[in-house]
């Protein structure tokens, strides 16, 4: 569907379920703030976030079929190579196929789980991001990726390019690994420290 992009730009305007937490976040990918109701479509987010595959998102986009009162998608993604509603396990019981004609993807909890430390490290590194996003020199990027041409770390790329306030360095640094122009394997597997591996992209 050529249109889809422009379709799922916004959630369905839903009230909060009873019982339910509101999580809020500023999206540096969607430029607006995204509202989700427990921790599972929380984690999920930061996973659409920070994948430099997925070009564009909307969290609950439509519900799983017409009834006003049933389960709600967790999100819609476009991909290079297409597009699809996301579905977290366990949220509806039956196999859906396809919402208007999108195919839907079931996230398995595990894979949440054993994505945990990208996950937490994430959501440590967003805020940076969002809190530098505004204070950051144009040429800035451009000096990182000179600047990293083999594996450094990243407190030596702070302490090398310092510009006064370390965020505004560290936050350049994690907006292009959000970008995928810097990469840090590590972060799969460790928590994030000023030790943290940069690496230029292959």
């Amino acid at each position: 569907m050529k249109d889809s992009a422009a379709r799922f730009v916004s959630p369905l305007q839903v009230g909060r379920p009873r019982g339910a937490r509101l999580l809020e976040a500023h999206s540096p990918k969607l430029g607006r703030r995204v509202r989700l109701f427990d921790h599972l479509a929380f984690a999920q987010w930061i996973r659409l976030e920070v994948d430099p595959g997925v070009q564009t998102f909307c969290e609950r986009p439509a519900r799983v079929d017409r009834r006003p009162d049933s389960c709600l998608i967790d999100f819609w993604v476009q991909r290079p190579g297409g597009q699809a509603m996301l579905l977290l396990e366990s949220r509806f019981d039956l196999p859906v196929p396809d919402v208007d004609g999108v195919a839907v993807e079931v996230v398995p909890l595990a894979e949440l789980a054993a994505a945990r430390i990208w996950i937490s490290n994430w959501s440590r590194m967003l805020p940076v991001i969002n809190a530098a996003r505004t204070l950051l020199p144009k040429s800035l990027s451009k000096s990182i990726l000179g600047r990293v041409r083999e594996p450094e770390s990243l407190a030596r790329v702070e302490r090398d390019l310092a510009v006064g306030d370390p965020v505004i360095v560290r936050g350049a640094i994690f907006e292009l690994l959000r970008t995928g122009r810097l990469r840090a394997p590590s972060l799969h597997h460790q928590h994030l420290d000023l030790h943290l591996m940069i690496e230029p992209v292959p």
